[in-house]
């Protein structure tokens, strides 16, 4: 019915039997509607087609219309999943990447624990301050390592305490040990004193730990075997 209407009204325009209102009206939808526009021209040049084919003409145009409207939404919904899919694959290479990084850093966390888990038999010192003033000049850590570095105490270990006098020279003398320790540590222990680094201060009295060394593989590797019934392992 409101393609008859047009139809009519288009009709009435050519034939001129509209007022100039409503004349007036029709030329400005026709600016505002291109299709209407090309209707009336189609009917003008036509020089009285009838209502029928006029009306299959408003019916292809309206195709057309719509035709045009379906590929652009078509077009629309393309692009958004395009852009969808490309946002979907961006949030999976961070994933793989934040996954690559937290498992090679854990990796990496894991190694310094083992390295600084890892049990050392060191020699160990400890100062005792209560019975002298001297210190190492380059501190308790560097006279530690140097103790680790240099140290060739007997298997057995053992602890020992000295006293000892600084001369103007910065070396340990008069080194003395408290109690009866073995000879074999007190003479290490004045060995390590005078040849090791320089002090500062009047005298001094600490404590020497020496671990015990972990000698199994040597007795192991001294252990004679006894001849066996295929023979006698040669030497």
């Amino acid at each position: 019915m409101e393609n008859n209407y047009q139809l009519s009204r288009i009709h009435n325009y050519i034939h001129g039997l509209m007022s100039k209102e409503e004349m007036f009206q029709l030329e400005r939808e026709a600016l505002e509607d291109p299709f209407l526009q090309d209707a009336i021209d189609g009917y003008r040049l036509q020089n009285g087609v009838d209502t029928r084919q006029l009306s299959l003409l408003q019916q292809r145009l309206t195709r057309r219309v719509e035709d045009t409207v379906a590929t652009r939404h078509a077009q629309y919904f393309t692009w958004q999943r395009l852009a969808i899919g490309a946002t979907a694959g961006v949030l999976f290479v961070t994933l793989l990447a934040l996954l690559y990084f937290k498992h090679f850093n854990g990796k990496a966390e894991r190694t310094t624990d083992v390295e600084l888990s890892e049990p050392e038999n060191k020699v160990s010192v400890q100062p005792l301050l209560d019975g002298g003033d001297a210190t190492p000049r380059e501190g308790w850590k560097m006279f530690e390592q140097y103790l680790n570095q240099k140290s060739g105490a007997p298997a057995t270990g053992g602890e020992i305490t000295v006293n000892f006098i600084i001369d103007k020279n910065g070396v340990p003398t008069d080194i003395r040990a408290e109690g009866q320790p073995e000879s074999s540590l007190l003479n290490e222990a004045i060995r390590l004193l005078q040849k090791g680094p320089k002090w500062q201060g009047t005298k001094g009295r600490l404590k020497i730990v020496f671990p015990v060394k972990d000698e199994k593989n040597q007795a192991q590797a001294n252990v004679i075997k006894p001849p066996h019934c295929f023979g006698i392992e040669k030497k």
